[in-house]
């Protein structure tokens, strides 16, 4: 049976896990200590970043103890560790830029540039090979470069609150609807190739509700989080992480009511050496 590794934002209860389902002894939880966790990178030195409503936090891995913080800001969605150390903040209406905003910050936090965007929406962000951003914006995803400007856009049925998108190695993107509770692989054209782990393709008990982070796995698994409300209680409802086959069959799932409420965002830590800054610029987590 096939065991994991992973670090996991628990929304409703504000919480972050760590789960070594080899190694239970591992396992703790402790409070975030800001609302509206969402984004999660390893960032080396064995610390997580973790984005907030208010900027970021760094967690020891080992421990979960909280080793640094810049909570400056209102309204971050998204942050992500450069190789030189600096960090992109995303968001809506953050650091005076009206709509979408992208902040760039030094290693000691100093505002280096700030880029504008057209729009009034923005979920996860994610950097690609190409240089460019892949942007989550509701109903739609964008993608762009560092000066404010779109370069195409793809708007898919169904899309509500989509959270993340990542390019594959053929070119081809993965997203994660949001409320529509699917997840979608679009061609380079904005085409869909499939759609899998909709209501009607899984079992009754998955209930899915949200479909948030997900991440690539070895053998073109997907293992995702499936969010079922905001705040206490939800527990019991749904199976909060599901590992998707390259086929889009269930072949691993997780949820623990004793443990958790509402499971939103995810990073597998199997095989990755947590010593080393990570990213998803080429669809699969790997060192910088």
């Amino acid at each position: 049976m096939t065991r994991h590794r992973f670090l996991a934002i628990d929304e409703g209860l504000v919480q972050l896990l760590h789960v070594d389902e080899s190694h239970p002894e591992n396992d703790w939880a402790v409070p975030i200590g800001h609302p509206q966790a969402r984004d999660m990178q390893l960032i080396g030195g064995g610390r997580l970043l973790v984005g907030h409503h208010h900027g970021w936090s760094e967690f020891d891995i080992t421990t979960g103890k909280v080793l640094f913080e810049n909570t400056g800001y209102e309204g971050v969605t998204a942050a992500r560790r450069q190789p030189g150390g600096h960090t992109l903040l995303a968001g809506v209406d953050i650091a005076g830029i009206p709509g979408v905003g992208v902040v760039e910050l030094d290693a000691d936090g100093k505002e280096l540039r700030k880029i504008q965007y057209e729009c009034d929406y923005v979920r996860l962000i994610r950097q690609t090979a190409q240089g460019s951003l892949l942007m989550s914006c509701n109903d739609r995803i964008r993608e762009a470069d560092l000066m404010g400007n779109y370069l195409r856009e793809f708007p898919i049925d169904g899309f509500f609150h989509a959270w993340k998108s990542l390019r594959l190695p053929n070119g081809h993107l993965l997203v994660s609807a949001g409320y529509g509770a699917f997840m979608v692989e679009l061609d380079a054209n904005g085409g869909i190739v499939r759609k899998f782990g909709g209501k009607e393709q899984v079992p009754k008990e998955v209930n899915p509700f949200f479909y948030a982070t997900f991440q690539l796995l070895p053998k073109d698994h997907i293992m995702l989080a499936n969010w079922q409300g905001h705040g206490e209680g939800f527990g019991e409802s749904g199976i909060q992480l599901l590992e998707f086959d390259a086929l889009g069959e269930i072949v691993w799932q997780w949820s623990d009511s004793n443990l958790i409420s509402s499971l939103q965002g995810l990073l597998v830590l199997d095989g990755l050496d947590v010593s080393r800054l990570h990213d998803e610029r080429e669809g699969v987590m790997q060192p910088l």
